[in-house]
């Protein structure tokens, strides 16, 4: 059997979860919708709506007028999870600085969202089981996983996360790049703290309801005390390794300005808990960045503990051969030429997800 065949053959029999992205924006916002697939116009020859311009959050993040409008459309869609042999997506709620003042309302409207794409689109379905997980593979579907990047959605009120759990709500970040009422995101150049008290009520009540907790974003006191309170493994949705837990801080790109100390330590951390390390795609150059990240993290933490973390989010800083979710085959085929074999491969396109998925749903 040759290479491609082979690879085509592996991807189609894995389970494929990916662990961010941000499409619900898009949807909510009005601009597209899931069962559509849309080709997005190419950035060089782009030209923005007369007046446009950046908000904070895209400002602080360098995005161009034409990330911050697009964003992450094109990326994502049913045809291309179908294409690309997704089995779930996990689709995140994140709310704009503009949001603030009605985050409850954007949070619900966002959920809304979701679930109406799931009613309108047969071959789309909400996920909130691992037996959902295995049902959807077999039918041969896509399911999505809702998710919260950062608790702004409940204000200062933890009784709403019972109530999104009961809407779908199946992973959770307390934090994104802000300090909320939970907890203290990672701020570049500014000195945080980490969980209030309100915070660790929530890593309590997240264990209990079953919610994985997703330490994307928080700042690394919020790191280790979660990881000290939390009964359950948790994820790190997505990041790449080599930037944000690197052996030696100097050797990232990003030093000094973000903490990068202990970036062994944290790895082996996740690991010892149970849980996974979702690779980024945003912002990496090609497919070999990604696998590069992979493989680092496999030496790290080990093969347990890594998964797919896309965050596709605008043309301009997606990997070359990964641009879109349609491509994931190619990451196989990468995986079988760098000589991993087919148990490792199938853990990392979503085997390990699903171990921490049923060890803190439980069903």
């Amino acid at each position: 059997m040759d290479l491609e065949t082979r690879a085509l053959e592996l991807h189609r029999r894995a389970i494929v979860i990916d662990g961010h992205s941000d499409i619900l924006m898009p949807v909510a916002d009005g601009k597209i919708r899931l069962g559509q697939q849309v080709r997005i116009p190419d950035p060089a020859t782009w030209e923005p709506p007369l007046g446009m311009q950046l908000d904070s959050v895209s400002t602080m993040f360098g995005f161009s007028l034409h990330t911050h409008y697009f964003g992450p459309m094109g990326q994502y869609s049913i045809p291309q999870f179908l294409q690309g042999g997704v089995t779930v997506q996990v689709c995140a709620i994140y709310l704009e600085d503009s949001r603030l003042e009605r985050a409850l309302e954007r949070g619900l409207e966002m959920t809304w969202w979701l679930l109406k794409e799931v009613e309108e689109n047969d071959e789309f379905e909400l996920v909130t089981t691992v037996a959902d997980i295995h049902r959807i593979k077999s039918e041969g579907k896509v399911g999505a996983i809702l998710a919260f990047e950062g608790f702004e959605p409940l204000g200062f009120d933890l009784r709403f996360l019972d109530l999104f759990y009961r809407l779908g709500l199946r992973m959770a970040s307390l934090t994104h790049s802000r300090r909320n009422f939970f907890a203290d995101g990672r701020q570049e150049k500014v000195k945080t703290g980490g969980l209030t008290a309100l915070g660790q009520q929530a890593v309590k009540r997240m264990n209990e309801l079953g919610i994985v907790i997703d330490l994307g974003h928080i700042n690394q006191v919020g790191f280790w005390e979660v990881l000290q309170l939390s009964q359950a493994p948790v994820v790190f949705s997505h990041t790449s390794p080599r930037k944000y837990f690197p052996l030696h801080p100097e050797d990232s790109p990003i030093y000094p300005a973000a903490d990068l100390a202990q970036g062994r330590e944290r790895l082996e951390a996740i690991a010892r808990n149970g849980g996974v390390v979702g690779i980024i795609f945003y912002g990496q150059q090609d497919l070999d960045d990604v696998v590069a990240d992979i493989e680092y993290t496999i030496e790290v933490a080990g093969p347990d503990h890594v998964g797919l973390g896309s965050d596709l989010y605008g043309l301009e800083r997606a990997p070359k051969g990964l641009e879109d979710m349609s491509r994931l085959p190619a990451l196989t085929r990468r995986l079988l030429e760098r000589g991993h074999s087919d148990e490792l491969i199938l853990k990392i396109l979503g085997g390990n997800y699903l171990r921490v998925f049923k060890q803190v749903w439980g069903k």
